[in-house]
């Protein structure tokens, strides 16, 4: 598959991508973003992982789902279509909670998750690192964490109801940016550090983690 993945062979290691495994914790918004660029990217081995069903307010930004999915389990809608978007990787849907899952033998995981409360379990849970991210409707983050936690309030005005599509869109390709990046071997310098993103006035401000 040389020429499939030919226009990124020279930014990125395609063999370490091609070995990689990973977890996409949740098929929403964020999820359908990062799992799709990881597909498109040849990452071999996307494990995504999601309780809920496709609802009618989940179709302006989840774009693997359509109106006949609604109803449907996102994880296995998602496992689909990203099957039809590159064959020549493994991709598994798991229907439940990302506590149902031994967090083990990933060489990343994506907290694409909607809550405060179960993002910051999820950071407490993974030894390895982490790539963390969400938005609201002004603001959103994006975060690579190795060895600590983001405290809710470096976070504040994410994990909301209220979001447009394309905003989403910026996070989650962000977070499949530098996921990329670590999976082949190019150390993030959103490492412990926090990217927020201040759509109203498109300002971008990187802020370390609190010791």
């Amino acid at each position: 598959m040389r020429d499939r993945y030919l226009r990124q062979r020279a930014a990125v290691d395609q063999e370490a991508l091609s070995r990689s495994r990973v977890l996409v914790a949740g098929a929403g918004g964020l999820g359908n973003f990062v799992a799709t660029e990881l597909a498109l990217a040849g990452v071999g081995e996307i494990v995504i992982v999601d309780p809920d069903t496709v609802e009618i307010h989940n179709l302006n930004r989840q774009f693997l789902y359509r109106e006949e999915d609604i109803g449907k389990y996102k994880a296995e809608i998602a496992e689909e279509r990203l099957k039809e978007i590159n064959p020549h990787v493994s991709v598994k849907g798991f229907v439940g909670r990302w506590q149902d899952l031994d967090l083990n033998g990933y060489d990343l995981v994506f907290d694409c998750l909607d809550t405060w409360e179960e993002k910051r379990g999820l950071m407490r849970s993974v030894n390895g690192v982490l790539v963390s991210g969400s938005v609201g409707e002004d603001v959103g983050f994006v975060s690579v964490l190795v060895k600590g936690e983001i405290p809710a309030e470096s976070i504040r005005g994410t994990c909301t109801q209220r979001v447009l599509g394309a905003r989403v869109g910026v996070i989650g390709s962000i977070m499949a940016n530098e996921g990329i990046r670590e999976l082949s071997g190019e150390k993030s310098p959103l490492r412990d550090r926090i990217l927020y993103v201040e759509f109203r006035r498109m300002e971008f401000h990187i802020l370390d983690l609190p010791p």
